[in-house]
């Protein structure tokens, strides 16, 4: 049976939603199978199962909606930036065509990204590729924070929130927010305050570890997850852990310049 092609792409964007189309085509015509999504879309339901490879035409939101989507965990992707950032993608939108063909002839190595599994008092809440942010559920309120490291206290504090991110997500909202780049082949999460009142700075650590993160509230939280997917927990607490999931994503590489290098360079333009 021959590959199926996933076609995701992002509704702010006309051009990505024509080139959607185009890309159809192509395949179609190559004899192969394709379908078509929009990022929208995937936030309730799922890519088929059938499909081995996505081609993302968007910007970051589109990839982390199509990893939050994917019906095969062994589909690779391949962004094209059709977005704002395109952190994620591996290649601009005027570079699609050539890149297509690449991926027709199979001339690409596929690089896996490493997952966070998060839970919240011992119940998963879901697998971040970029990160979760957690956060009062009163705009302004802030919450405190206990980081525990196996069975230490290593820090503790108040601030707005706190994101936990992954070493591929330290180059979005974490970094945004004051927080390191940090290398992708490194297995670490990065804890991340914002606005901290007191007792918090940004930090790595090793997630041969076990971390836990206490969180305070006295008006509840709110926790997103890799910019979309939300939960509100109506508690005055909650232990957070964090650790590698047994989920990763692989993302189809067309040669050097790309991955890790590709969004520093985007990143301090």
């Amino acid at each position: 049976m021959s590959e199926v092609y996933g076609i995701v792409y992002t509704e702010r964007n006309p051009a990505a939603k024509e080139a959607a189309e185009r890309v159809k085509r192509i395949l179609e015509n190559r004899g192969l199978a394709a379908e078509i999504y929009s990022a929208s879309n995937l936030i309730y339901s799922s890519l088929s199962e059938s499909i081995s490879l996505v081609i993302t035409l968007g910007g970051d939101g589109t990839i982390l909606k199509t990893v939050g989507a994917l019906g095969n965990p062994e589909a690779a992707i391949l962004g094209v930036n059709f977005g704002r950032g395109g952190y994620l993608t591996e290649v601009e939108a005027e570079d699609l065509d050539k890149a297509l063909e690449r991926v027709l002839v199979k001339d690409y190595t596929v690089e896996r990204k490493m997952m966070l599994s998060i839970t919240v008092d011992g119940e998963s809440v879901g697998d971040a590729l970029n990160e979760a942010y957690i956060a009062s559920q009163i705009l302004g309120k802030t919450l405190s924070f206990v980081v525990r490291r196996d069975d230490e206290v290593i820090a503790e504090g108040s601030a707005d929130g706190l994101i936990i991110a992954s070493p591929i997500g330290s180059t979005a909202y974490s970094f945004s927010a004051g927080g390191p780049i940090v290398d992708d082949d490194l297995e670490a999460v990065i804890l991340t305050p914002v606005c901290p009142i007191s007792g918090l700075k940004p930090m790595v650590l090793s997630l041969n570890h076990r971390i836990d993160v206490l969180a305070g509230s006295d008006y509840g939280f709110s926790m997103v997850i890799d910019g979309y997917r939300m939960r509100k927990f109506y508690k005055r607490s909650l232990m957070i852990n964090v650790r590698r999931s047994s989920r990763s994503v692989a993302f189809l590489r067309l040669g050097p310049g790309g991955g890790l290098a590709r969004r520093i360079r985007k990143k301090l333009a």
